[in-house]
């Protein structure tokens, strides 16, 4: 049987926002990794007992919102680019 590997962030294809769209209250995050756990692009971490977001995020952000749907602390706030940049469907 062939493996085959591949690289999720070579299929989308993502007008990078000029501002930040999602962010974390640290306040709030208990660190519990539901946000690394659910991120299809694998763009959080945790660091210091808290969720970050990887620098590069607004590159390859899909615009899922399940980082947001899942954090059950309300510790995730997340909005959609502004018009013009995010995420662009070529398929389907």
């Amino acid at each position: 049987m062939e493996k085959y590997s591949i690289k999720k962030r070579d299929l989308v294809t993502v007008i990078e926002s000029p501002v930040d769209f999602i962010s974390v209250d640290h306040e709030k995050c208990v660190g519990c990794t539901d946000c690394v756990i659910i991120c299809g692009m694998d763009l959080w971490k945790i660091r210091d007992g808290k969720a970050v977001l990887k620098p590069d995020y607004k590159k390859f952000c899909t615009e899922c919102a399940s980082c947001y749907t899942v954090c059950g602390y309300d510790a995730i706030e997340f909005t959609f680019p502004p018009a013009g940049y995010g995420i662009v469907y070529e398929r389907g």
